[in-house]
């Protein structure tokens, strides 16, 4: 029996192994032939081992530059005529617009499309953003053409908005909150007796909100607020909002926050923290807060389109307004000094995470939207 043929067609290796990588373990066990196409960083040998069928993509994930478009699409078009793959699983924007135009044109059975949030374009105002935003949504347009698709959404503001603008059909999609956690190995541990800590992970870039975290901590520290404060993440320099090096060096050095850099295993420093927090601007399905909740940490994050769909207000975590750092400042102050509340929260939130973040929920949600396509 001919094998069923999976692509995933993705911006790097790391997003994958931590976004999507139990998803096509479980496709291989199903039988399938699994596909990553990708830029890859080191992770190449580790794919390899596992089962997986490896071609280089070369994205240049941050680049504008029109020619350097070109190499990927051509990339895709020979990929996809060498393979023929039944399904074709685009993640992100730039593999969903290029793998998208690319299949209009190709041998491909169905696809599956992962909008992982929307992304800068929604945040920034201004002539550039505007013109940039309607492109884009002019190309969803053209990839929505495609005739047997399905486009996984992780909330319902992503959702509501590409069916008014992109012309999406409401029965082309589905929410998936998010990646999901692995809830056997994430588990529940109590929170930390000692003097606060307060954790920040994610891309190092201004829409997360690292400068309402920073001016925060100022805040704190000028009222005499004891607590020690970490910030976790790589250093993203091709993101439009991106922070310099500098900067991060020199609030590590003046020892406003303790900057430590990518973290292979998040959940063991979210079991050191009292807190974890988020104050970014706009998200897809943030997997850090799902990662808190597992732990059962509360979390302070904003209300904004991702983050909210994330927690439960005041039972699960606490939202504040965003690009407001007094207010993240008060939540943290208040919380921290709550010890029941910190516990109640705590509790809530693992709770909350087992019911709705469990990654084996994901996995069988997607194995259904590959087999339905299949039809």
């Amino acid at each position: 029996k001919m094998k069923n043929k999976i692509i995933f067609l993705v911006n790097g290796d790391s997003f994958f192994i931590s976004h999507r990588l139990l998803i096509a373990k479980k496709l291989l066990l199903e039988g399938y032939e699994v596909h990553i196409a990708t830029e890859f960083s080191n992770h190449r040998k580790m794919l390899s081992k596992m089962g997986f069928k490896l071609h280089n993509i070369s994205f240049n994930k941050n680049s504008v530059n029109l020619l350097k478009t070109i190499l990927p699409i051509f990339q895709i078009f020979f990929l996809i005529r060498k393979i023929k793959p039944r399904i074709i699983h685009l993640i992100s924007l730039k593999p969903i617009i290029l793998g998208g135009l690319v299949s209009l044109i190709s041998p491909v059975n169905s696809m599956v499309i992962s909008i992982t949030g929307l992304g800068s374009m929604f945040i920034k105002n201004g002539i550039f953003s505007r013109i940039r935003e309607n492109i884009f949504i002019l190309l969803y347009r053209v990839v929505f053409l495609f005739p047997n698709f399905k486009v996984i959404l992780q909330n319902n503001d992503d959702l509501k908005y590409l069916i008014k603008k992109a012309n999406l059909k409401k029965n082309k999609t589905e929410i998936i909150k998010g990646s999901g956690v692995d809830l056997n190995t994430v588990k529940f541990t109590k929170i930390p007796e000692n003097e606060p800590i307060i954790l920040m992970a994610c891309r190092i870039i201004g829409d997360k909100g690292i400068l309402e975290y920073i001016k925060s901590i100022q805040y704190l520290k000028k009222y005499n607020f004891k607590g020690k404060f970490y910030l976790a993440g790589n250093i993203d320099f091709t993101n439009p909002s991106a922070i310099k090096e500098s900067t991060i060096n020199h609030w590590h050095q003046k020892k406003i926050v303790n900057y430590i850099g990518y973290q292979n295993d998040i959940s063991k420093i979210i079991k050191k923290s009292t807190i974890v927090v988020l104050p970014s601007y706009r998200e897809g399905f943030p997997k850090i807060l799902m990662e808190a909740a597992a732990c059962g940490r509360p979390v302070i994050t904003t209300n904004v389109p991702g983050c909210k769909d994330a927690v439960i207000n005041n039972i699960t975590g606490i939202l504040v307004p965003p690009k407001n750092y007094i207010a993240l400042a008060n939540a943290i102050k208040n919380l921290c000094n709550n010890k029941k509340k910190l516990k109640k929260i705590g509790k809530a939130a693992r709770k909350h995470a087992l019911e709705n973040f469990d990654v084996n929920d994901v996995v069988s949600h997607h194995l259904h939207i590959y087999k339905t396509l299949e039809l």
